[in-house]
């Protein structure tokens, strides 16, 4: 008679608990490092849109103006993925991955405002204010949120008390006083 050979029960059962061991180590990195990656998309593309607002409002004192863009739009939060203003200092395959839309602070700082599109918590917000007397964008602020940190500027006029209201992370109010 031949003897079959084969694995025991017991080695089996060993084999499948190590595999569900370096699974729940694995599955919590995996995940945190999908965050990290999200998080400095909307960095980079924060950082994009503060370098052509910058460029945008050097080009402008050339000019004579010496305004920030403004934000296009209803500023009503509806989605407006054919609003100008999304792909104005990016390309459209960065873009295309992020949902735009217009929304206003309760300063009525003029916003535009990424959403990543699998992550709606993870935003990029472009904020101006407008002199409606002259119709003269005064003052930006191009930041970064997402549920760790509802707030990261990544550089503008408008400081983080003004920007009361402005869309956060979370915040359903937009950002509060700190």
């Amino acid at each position: 008679m031949k003897k079959v050979k084969g694995f025991t029960l017991i080695e089996l059962v060993i084999v499948i608990a190590i595999i569900g061991i370096l699974a729940t180590l694995a599955v919590p990195a995996f995940n945190n490092s999908v965050r990290t990656a999200r998080v400095a998309s909307a960095r980079a593309l924060a950082a994009t849109v503060n370098t052509g607002v910058i460029s945008s409002y050097i080009e402008s004192q050339m000019s004579g103006t010496g305004t920030y863009p403004k934000v296009t739009g209803a500023y009503d939060g509806n989605k407006d993925d054919a609003n100008v203003f999304k792909s104005r200092f990016t390309d459209e395959s960065v873009t295309s991955n992020w949902t735009f839309h217009t929304d206003k602070s309760t300063r009525l700082d003029e916003c535009g405002v990424w959403k990543l599109d699998n992550d709606a918590t993870v935003m990029v917000v472009y904020c101006n204010t407008v002199d409606d007397e002259n119709d003269l964008n005064k003052g930006y602020n191009v930041y970064f949120s997402h549920t760790d940190a509802v707030y990261t500027s990544l550089g503008g006029s408008i400081t983080r008390v003004q920007l009361n209201g402005a869309p956060a992370s979370g915040i359903p109010a937009g950002l509060p006083n700190p």
